[in-house]
């Protein structure tokens, strides 16, 4: 038993404007997705941006409380989700240090902070450009909803025009 679907041709314009809505909805849906984890990430950037601003105030610091306060300089756990691969690779090549003196743990503490900006950056700028991408591709999905909805009207109301002659 074979199912066809048939479409009359005067609906078909507007069965495609639908199908072109739809997509629209699920890209807007994907877009919103994104801006609900760029807050996250971006609130990770700003959380490192925190870190950065005490890594470079420890002079303040009495010098036995600077390697306690170097320990508290991690990202939070959520952030650890928005780090490349490569940063990953990179932070635990430093954990293998050994970090009992002072000036070494200042180093290595530094040079991860410095890590988490630049996989923050890097995981900004990529989704950035994703989001142009779908941005620019609801511009025109929406157009042509638009486009597709005049052609129904305009087949729509030559239907009515030879229906009242």
């Amino acid at each position: 038993m074979s199912f066809k679907f048939k479409i009359v041709p005067k609906v078909k314009p507007l069965f495609i404007s639908f199908f072109f809505a739809f997509i629209g909805t699920l890209i807007g849906q994907k877009l919103l997705s994104y801006e609900n984890e760029n807050l996250i990430i971006s609130h990770c950037r700003q959380s490192n941006l925190q870190h950065i601003f005490s890594y470079n105030n420890l002079d303040n610091i009495p010098y036995k409380d600077r390697p306690t306060v170097l320990n508290l300089l991690q990202p939070k756990k959520y952030c650890y989700k928005y780090l490349s691969a490569e940063t990953i690779n990179q932070l635990e090549l430093l954990d293998q240090y050994p970090l009992k003196e002072y000036d070494i743990l200042y180093q290595v503490i530094g040079y991860k902070i410095r890590l988490y900006a630049d996989s923050y950056n890097r995981i900004e700028n990529s989704r950035s450009t994703v989001q142009n991408r779908l941005l620019l591709s609801l511009s025109i999905l929406n157009v042509a909803f638009l486009l597709t909805q005049a052609i129904f009207l305009r087949v729509d109301s030559e239907g009515i025009e030879m229906d009242n002659q």
